[in-house]
């Protein structure tokens, strides 16, 4: 009997440092996991920087019109590289399965869009302005909203946003090529998502259509946005 009791009291013993030690490694693992996921945000939010810094310097159309048209397929080509990078860092994330998992996929697909190397209009379900038959036309464009956070943040300057406005009549694949602080981009980007419109037109059916929208703030407060006459 004595020996059954402390047969009992050793495998009792052994049960609570085996979880504690489980709980000790699930916990450490957890931090290791929250740190790599900063680490990577991290490294996202520089590449964001590095592919805004690329946007800001297109080649200027000087000279030889043939020498332009090669720089600019340079800076073209750099610029899709630059959406890979990021693209690269996101697949890392979701593999993380990291929180709002779904707007995680959605950034690599909308980065993975951007990331495509020029190619002739045939071969992409996207297309410019100048590549449809009619142009989507835009119902209503509603400002970013004046939230406490938004007002507190008393931004002043632009936001820019590269977004397609898609044949089924949603706004997809949104990217600040020009950003403010996190607060100001952010509602920019929640107030384009309610952007109604009709859909371009390309050979007589609906059509994917990139267009830039621009959302000015004024000491936190947003104008109507409106497109600008050059993308970037």
């Amino acid at each position: 009997m004595f020996k059954a009791k402390l047969s009992r009291r050793w495998l009792s013993s052994a049960l609570t440092i085996g979880f504690a030690s489980l709980f000790a490694f699930t916990t450490a693992q957890t931090a290791l996991s929250q740190t790599r996921l900063e680490s990577l945000e991290t490294n996202l939010k520089a590449q964001y920087a590095e592919i805004q810094k690329v946007i800001k310097a297109p080649p200027p159309m000087i000279g030889n019109v043939e020498m332009w048209r090669t720089l600019l397929r340079e800076w073209q080509d750099d610029l899709a590289q630059q959406f890979g990078k990021a693209a690269d860092i996101v697949e890392e994330i979701i593999k993380m399965n990291p929180p709002q998992l779904d707007m995680w996929r959605e950034r690599l697909e909308t980065l993975r869009l951007y990331a495509q190397p020029i190619s002739s209009p045939e071969s992409r379900t996207v297309y410019g302005a100048g590549e449809v038959e009619k142009r989507a036309h835009v119902l209503s464009a509603p400002a970013a909203a004046d939230t406490d956070k938004v007002l507190d943040a008393k931004a002043n300057g632009d936001v820019r946003l590269r977004m397609v406005l898609a044949a089924d009549g949603t706004v997809k694949y949104i990217f600040p090529i020009k950003s403010l602080d996190e607060v100001s981009t952010e509602a920019a980007i929640e107030a384009a998502r309610q952007i109604k419109f009709e859909p371009a037109l390309r050979n007589g059916r609906p059509a994917s259509q990139f267009v830039t929208f621009v959302y000015e703030f004024k000491q936190g407060r947003s104008s109507k946005p409106y497109i600008p006459r050059t993308v970037f």
